[in-house]
């Protein structure tokens, strides 16, 4: 059997799209350590996120020749589509699961005060609560995900942060719609919206990958032009109430702040300490600015609520 394991292991670097999975000294390195590994002497926590004898190898391997070229001032390079990071209690990479956890946190916050300030009568009450919902579900993946890769997690994660970016644009369009005396939405415009976003999940779902394998590219450019569209309704919705509605100056901070913070997620560089890479640090700008956004949409719905009472009466 685990000369089976070792031909396997042998079998499957070939097709791994990093650079550092094709050199001699990573495969010759992972294929020695195949050979004496011993599931049964994992640590726990190795096992409880799914580490099996291949993937402890390939990250040892990895950590290993990336310390001994950081030594040498040699250039250091990906392995298995990642930068060598540093595990911590099983955990791959121990900042990015920490800041997900944080940006979960901030949604439950964000929604604890959503229930707690906002009467459920308001019209867009249960859709903010069902984003809410995605949100923190996208998150949870999130942490998943970073806690270790599998093809289940990382699809799991990108669906995650594609429905939560198309949800968003949804929410702000229904927003910005037209109501009537009573604060309601006119001409079913949530379906209207709702059905074409839907649509385009599923195209977007299809095309991610669950037929071939995922176009990291695509993936990118797809969910960069649904946030770009949805900064952009929401500034111009922002600039044209600036003057009112003193809470919008919140959505215009995150709007900046994202954009921002997106320089990093488009960035790439080895992780400092084996810890903090570009996607980490993206991580946590968010933090910051998912507790903006909700103090944003709270503060919006009961604007809307204490507006539409007072036209009432």
């Amino acid at each position: 059997m685990r000369s089976i394991l070792v031909l396997a292991a042998v079998a499957i670097l070939p097709v791994l799209s990093s650079y550092g999975d094709q050199t001699h000294e990573y495969r010759d390195c992972v294929t020695e350590k195949m050979r004496a590994c011993d599931y049964n002497a994992f640590d726990m926590s190795l096992k409880i996120f799914g580490w099996d004898c291949l993937s402890d190898c390939q990250y040892r391997c990895a950590v290993e020749i990336t310390e001994k070229r950081q030594s040498k001032n040699l250039q250091v390079y990906q392995y298995n589509g990642k930068w060598a990071f540093k595990r911590w209690l099983g955990l791959q990479e121990p900042a990015s699961v920490f800041f997900s956890f944080l940006n979960g946190f901030a949604v439950f916050l964000g929604i604890s005060n959503l229930v707690a300030r906002v009467p459920v009568t308001y019209v867009l009450f249960h859709t903010w609560l069902a984003y809410g919902i995605v949100c923190l579900i996208t998150w949870f993946v999130s942490f998943l995900f970073h806690a270790k890769d599998t093809i289940t997690t990382e699809i799991l994660d990108y669906l995650g942060a594609s429905t939560m970016v198309m949800l968003s644009l949804y929410c702000m369009l229904l927003r910005i719609s037209g109501r009537d005396q009573y604060g309601k939405i006119k001409n079913k415009l949530n379906y209207k919206y709702g059905v074409p976003i839907f649509m385009l999940f599923l195209y977007h779902a299809y095309n991610l990958g669950f037929y071939k394998k995922i176009d990291y590219g695509y993936n990118m450019k797809f969910n960069v032009f649904i946030g770009v569209t949805h900064h952009c309704i929401l500034l111009g919705w922002g600039l044209w109430n600036w003057s009112y509605r003193a809470h919008v100056k919140k959505a215009v901070m995150v709007i900046v702040g994202s954009s921002l913070a997106l320089l990093l997620e488009l960035g790439d560089f080895p992780p400092y300490y084996g810890i903090f890479d570009a996607h980490a640090l993206w991580h946590a700008a968010t933090v910051p600015l998912t507790v903006i956004w909700w103090s944003f949409i709270v503060d919006d719905c009961v604007f809307e609520t204490n507006y539409y009472k007072r036209k009432v009466i």
